[in-house]
């Protein structure tokens, strides 16, 4: 098998593994489902210590755009504040 078929392998088993995990995830908070594909970008970096420049930063968006994902991530979760969203969330950080 020559390196391009094994990478190839290797990336359709990553993907499946992660298809996996996320699906073992939304067993434990089915609200996530509602997230888009950025929200859960940002969803994963309000998890750290990251500013929200930082994760503007990081994801090579404006910091409004951050503002903006933040704010309808919330509003989905239901939550007010990072600090609740830390609170709630804190058995998925690290």
């Amino acid at each position: 098998m020559d390196m391009t078929k094994s990478n190839a392998m290797m990336y359709f088993e990553y993907v499946r593994l992660a298809k996996q995990a996320f699906a073992r995830l939304l067993k434990d908070y089915p609200e996530l489902s509602t997230l888009s594909t950025k929200e859960m970008e940002v969803f994963e970096l309000l998890l750290t210590d990251k500013t929200m420049v930082q994760i503007a930063q990081e994801l090579y968006i404006s910091l409004s755009a951050v503002h903006f994902h933040c704010k309808n991530i919330y509003k989905k979760l239901d939550i007010s504040s990072r600090r609740q969203f830390l609170i709630t969330y804190r058995d998925l950080c690290c």
